[in-house]
């Protein structure tokens, strides 16, 4: 993926969120979705540095452990189903 792909699909990103932010508010608040924090929340240092430097290798390890917990995975269904709903 190129830089301009990579804006583009960042911004497509922040028009979601925008346009979904109460949904997506709820689903963080949610038990799933507090659980899930915790979890992200054990690496946050590793996490902030991996977003800043676009190590995507430590994101995706991230989230593929995330979506081995049952929490994850239910919040991550919520979300895809948001999205093929604002579709």
């Amino acid at each position: 993926m190129n830089h301009q792909e990579q804006y583009r699909d960042r911004g497509q990103a922040v028009e979601f969120a925008a346009a979904r932010a109460g949904d997506l508010s709820r689903i963080a608040g949610s038990s799933d979705g507090q659980k899930v924090k915790a979890i992200m929340e054990q690496d946050a240092d590793k996490l902030k540095e991996a977003i800043k430097s676009g190590d995507m290798t430590t994101l995706k390890q991230t989230f593929d452990t995330l979506m081995q917990t049952q929490e994850g995975a239910r919040l991550i269904g919520e979300i895809q189903k948001m999205m093929k709903t604002s579709d």
